[in-house]
């Protein structure tokens, strides 16, 4: 599947139908520009984390909240994880109010430690075991960025990994911390 944007597809209205289009002409990684005001609220999830704590988007509120779906398994992801874990580290950021949470879909503890020792990534990793969170966002594909506002609206969705996506994920996240919370 070529790389591309999509917000909540299963919803029908100008958010579903442009990301869509989006995705079925091809384009690039690139963040979703809201239509109008209508940002749509992220999908409330509690999940555990490799060591077990519960970590929810109710528990984040008045944060900027980045979440990366992710797998061992993917090449594309391989490639995004440095960036992610250069941002889940960045100190400045985090005094700004933001988290980064690794959303791993269904695979076993050991085999996200081991990968994750390996590289020596130390970004929070949350298991979505059963891929209900995957489905309430409509991940189609990996890697898949969201970023929610302070105000709990999903600001910017970014899918695959290329040249560009860096830069688009750290201006999607700038205009979040940079956003009111209304």
């Amino acid at each position: 599947m070529p790389a591309g944007t999509m917000l909540f597809p299963m919803r029908i209205g100008p958010i579903s139908i442009t990301a869509t289009l989006l995705l079925a002409t091809g384009c690039g990684s690139t963040g979703l520009a809201p239509v109008g005001n209508s940002l749509q609220p992220a999908p409330d999830f509690s999940l555990a984390t490799l060591k077990n704590q519960k970590i929810g988007l109710v528990d984040l509120k008045g944060k900027v909240v980045v979440l990366d779906f992710w797998a061992t398994w993917c090449p594309p992801c391989a490639q995004a994880l440095p960036h992610l874990q250069a941002t889940a580290t960045d100190t400045n950021l985090a005094q700004r109010g933001l988290v980064v949470l690794a959303v791993d879909e269904g695979e076993k503890p050991e085999t996200i430690r081991s990968f994750n020792d390996d590289r020596h990534f130390t970004f929070t990793v949350v298991q979505d075991a059963d891929g209900s969170v995957a489905r309430d966002y409509s991940v189609l594909s990996l890697p898949m960025t969201f970023v929610i506002g302070r105000d709990g609206l999903v600001r910017a969705v970014i899918s695959g990994w290329d040249q560009n996506t860096a830069q688009q994920i750290d201006a999607a996240i700038a205009q979040a911390l940079d956003s009111p919370v209304r």
